[in-house]
C-alpha cells in the first residue's frame, strides 16, 4: 500500500488456523486499519514437525501439496475474518516452507509490526507455540505484539518505564498507540529493595528513595508529554515486583507495552525476565519493543 507516494510497511500476522492465531488476525486487522497499512498473513509449513520421527528422506510431493492446500485454506479463512472487520483493508497472504521462527523473523525485517497469537496448534503448521512467540519478541527487528486476550476496550495503554532507552522507546510506542486508539497512557514504574544487601536495608531512608523514584518517573514521561500534549499520560509508582506491577495495571488495559530489556538494579523494570513474565501471564495484547522504532510513517487520514 502506498500513501502520498510512499510505501507503507505491512502489519504481518503469523497464521496456523488456531483460535489464538485468529484472535491475532482480528486484532491486527484493526491495527492495520488504524495505521493505514496493509495486512499480510503468513503461514509456515514445517516438515520436521509433521514428519514422524522414524520416517526417512523427503515427504512425497503429493503429501506436500495436500498440506500446502490445507494451509492455504486456513489463510483464506483468516483473510475473510479480517475483511469482515475491515472491508476496505488490503489483505495478502503468503505460504513458506521452513522454520517458523526464521520465516517470521525474515518477514519482520520489512514489517511495521509483527503480530502473533500466544499459543498455536502444534504439528506441521504450529508456528505460534509459546516458544516461537517468546523467541521472536526478543529478537525481531520491529515491534512484536502477542495477543493474549482482548483487554479492556476503553482502557488505557499501559507501559513500563524505567529511565532506560528501551523504556523510552516503549513509552513512545505506547503514546502513538494511544493516539490511534483514542485513549490515554498509564506509565508504570516499579521499585523494590530486593537487590539491596540486607545489611544495608536498615540504613536506607525509604521516604527519600520513594521521592527520588517519583522524580525519575516524572522525568521519564516529560519528553512524551511535551511531544504529544494531545495524549493524556498518567503515572503510577509501585513499590513491588516490576512484573506484578505491570500485570496488575494490565488488568485494566487494552494494550500493555514493555521493552525487551532495560536498567538493572533497584528499578530494573524492563529486564528480559520481566517481559517474559508479562508475556506468559497478561490478559491483554502485549507489545514488546526490541529495537529503535522506524522513522515516522506519513500521516494517514482515517
Amino acid at each position: 500500500m502506498t500513501v502520498h507516494g510512499l510505501e507503507v510497511p505491512a502489519v504481518v500476522v503469523g497464521v496456523d488456523g488456531s483460535e489464538s492465531a485468529l484472535a491475532a488476525v482480528r486484532w491486527a486487522a484493526g491495527e492495520a486499519t488504524r495505521r493505514g497499512a496493509p495486512l499480510r498473513l503468513v503461514g509456515v509449513l514445517e516438515w520436521s514437525a509433521y514428519r514422524p520421527p522414524a520416517a526417512a528422506g523427503v515427504l512425497p510431493e503429493g503429501d506436500r501439496d495436500v498440506l500446502i492446500e490445507h494451509l492455504r485454506k486456513e489463510l483464506t479463512g483468516a483473510a475473510a475474518q479480517a475483511h469482515a472487520l475491515a472491508p476496505e483493508l488490503t489483505v495478502t497472504h503468503h505460504i513458506a516452507v521452513g522454520s517458523p521462527k526464521r520465516v517470521l523473523l525474515d518477514e519482520a525485517g520489512s514489517a511495521t509490526l509483527l503480530v502473533l497469537g500466544s499459543r498455536g496448534r502444534g504439528g506441521f503448521t504450529g508456528l505460534l507455540t509459546g516458544s516461537v512467540s517468546m523467541a521472536l519478541s526478543a529478537v525481531a527487528p520491529c515491534p512484536v505484539v502477542v495477543v493474549r486476550g482482548k483487554g479492556v476496550p476503553d482502557g488505557p495503554v499501559v507501559v513500563g518505564v524505567d529511565g532506560s532507552v528501551a523504556g523510552a522507546l516503549a513509552l513512545r510506542f505506547a503514546v502513538d498507540s494511544a493516539a490511534r486508539l483514542g485513549t490515554s497512557v498509564l506509565a508504570v514504574r516499579a521499585w523494590s529493595h530486593d537487590r539491596i544487601d540486607p545489611y544495608v536495608l536498615e540504613l536506607v531512608q525509604w521516604d527519600g528513595v520513594e521521592d527520588d523514584e517519583r522524580r525519575q518517573l516524572e522525568k521519564s514521561v516529560l519528553p512524551a508529554q511535551q511531544a504529544r500534549p494531545d495524549v493524556p499520560i498518567e503515572t503510577e509508582l509501585v513499590r513491588g515486583h516490576p512484573a506484578q506491577a505491570l500485570l496488575e495495571a494490565g488488568e485494566r488495559a487494552q494494550l500493555l507495552v514493555v521493552g525487551s530489556r532495560g536498567n538493572g538494579g533497584v528499578t530494573g523494570l524492563l529486564l528480559g525476565s520481566i517481559s517474559r513474565s508479562v508475556l506468559h501471564h497478561a490478559h491483554c495484547p502485549v507489545a514488546v519493543l526490541t529495537e529503535p522504532l522506524p522513522a515516522d510513517p506519513p500521516d494517514v487520514q482515517p
